[in-house]
């Protein structure tokens, strides 16, 4: 009898330590965020709601450290008004008004209504902005990438083209008359 009543507390002793290393190994997602379930931006953008403007994929592409920038990415305006967007970055003071309903694409946008005067951080890191909708406004830290991912390579700033005079323009030559 003394033989049984051993083995079974060594079983039921056994049969514990299994269930706790089996309720430790399976009980992480009791205690921790399943990372499925937090939301970010699958892209090199950041992703920031507004008010009714929900601002997707925004970045700024430059080679930095005081050069000037590009502005990417995507405005939604949500509501059924038009709303007047306005974005203070690198110096700059852009602003756009959104129609009800519709959105504001930077990509396609000519590069002087996109362009950030002056972008003092070096790629890689975020430059400060604030970004306010009329009645809203938030602290932006928006991703600074370059030309060395090849999409990106094309939205490099580039120098805005001198008027030429006319005679370079036409491209005849003129002649200084001879004394």
């Amino acid at each position: 009898m003394i033989f049984t009543t051993r083995n079974r507390t060594r079983n039921a002793a056994a049969a514990g330590v299994i269930a706790l290393s089996l309720l430790g190994a399976t009980g992480c997602s009791a205690v921790n965020d399943q990372a499925t379930t937090m939301q970010y931006s699958p892209s090199d953008g950041i992703v920031q709601d507004l008010g009714d403007l929900q601002l997707r994929n925004i970045l700024v592409v430059s080679d930095g450290d005081g050069e000037p920038g590009r502005l990417m990415g995507t405005v939604v305006n949500d509501s059924s008004d038009p709303i007047n967007f306005e974005l203070s970055i690198g110096g700059s003071e852009l602003s756009w008004n959104i129609p009800g309903g519709g959105k504001v694409v930077y990509d396609d946008a000519p590069q002087s209504e996109v362009l950030v005067e002056t972008v003092s951080v070096v790629p890689g890191t975020g430059i400060r902005a604030e970004a306010t909708d009329g009645s809203e406004s938030a602290e932006l830290n928006v991703p600074v990438v370059d030309g060395q991912v090849p999409y990106y390579r094309d939205y490099l700033p580039t120098p805005e083209p001198t008027p030429a005079s006319s005679d370079e323009a036409t491209g005849e030559a003129t002649e200084t008359p001879a004394p």
